[in-house]
């Protein structure tokens, strides 16, 4: 399948703030020496940076601020590894197409969120129907023009059935903007869930939870136990994401120190 220039301006720039935002938060913890940032002293990071959210519900926003946050806090069933463009398992244990209109995905066995619920199959499955559903102006579900249905045989299998056969970009589209899995449980089937009710149900799978959420101006984050995924586990006691409205003011707490990351414009 041809990749239309629209897709593929869409899919580089949620490359790109997933990149940066993985380097910045969970990838700054896989291990690294001790003189890299987030070092091994678990001590908290504080990153800057003058992007914004639109909203931190994954059916209401198509903007690299809000990716950023979302790539840490819920899990994705495929991604792509720091050096590479191929896509791999992250969320799942196994991915790939069964038939020419279907592809297929196995979840491990007793996948938890980060407030305990069980993250199986019916997870997945509700958050592609509700971000098709609620079409949000502001969201992503045009990214999934080529997805016709989603099937879950049993807890850990999600079988994505497509409109059109042999689609390679699809793959690549689970791990961006609509790819984010997101709890039952917790989020609405048919609106935009409100910020801080995600917050206060921890409804969170990724590497991350946040457990401080001051819109657009700061978001805390701790290591969520739970994540099973491609990141390694972080060895920092968390992150702080303080928001800058203009350039020249994140230039300036880079200047004294007061951060430990700058990311976006100075």
């Amino acid at each position: 399948m041809a990749l239309h220039h629209s897709t593929r301006v869409r899919l580089l720039g949620a490359a790109s703030a997933l990149g940066v935002a993985t380097l910045l938060l969970a990838g700054c913890a896989g291990g690294g020496s001790s003189d890299q940032t987030g070092d091994a002293s678990g001590e908290a990071l504080i990153v800057g940076t003058t992007d914004k959210v639109t909203t931190l519900d994954p059916a209401g926003s198509y903007d690299n601020g809000s990716l950023a946050v979302q790539t840490q806090v819920f899990p994705y069933l495929v991604n792509t590894d720091y050096n590479s463009t191929e896509v791999v398992p992250d969320l799942a244990e196994s991915a790939e197409f069964t038939a020419p209109n279907e592809y297929t995905v196995k979840l491990p066995a007793g996948l938890k969120w980060s407030n305990g619920h069980d993250l199986t199959s019916s997870d997945v499955k509700f958050s592609f129907d509700r971000n098709i559903k609620i079409a949000d102006p502001n969201g992503a579900s045009s990214l999934l023009y080529n997805l016709d249905s989603v099937e879950t045989p049993d807890d850990t299998t999600v079988v994505f059935k497509l409109k059109t056969d042999n689609d390679q970009v699809f793959p690549f589209i689970l791990t961006s903007f609509p790819g984010a899995i997101v709890d039952e449980e917790v989020f609405s089937a048919d609106a935009v869930t409100p910020d801080q009710d995600i917050v206060d149900a921890d409804a969170f799978g990724g590497p991350y939870k946040i457990t401080s959420w001051d819109f657009n101006k700061s978001v805390e984050f701790t290591p969520n136990e739970n994540y099973q995924g491609l990141l390694a586990a972080p060895v920092n006691a968390g992150v702080i994401l303080s928001y800058f409205a203009e350039s020249s003011n994140l230039k300036l707490a880079v200047q004294q120190g007061d951060i430990d990351v700058a990311y976006r414009s100075l």
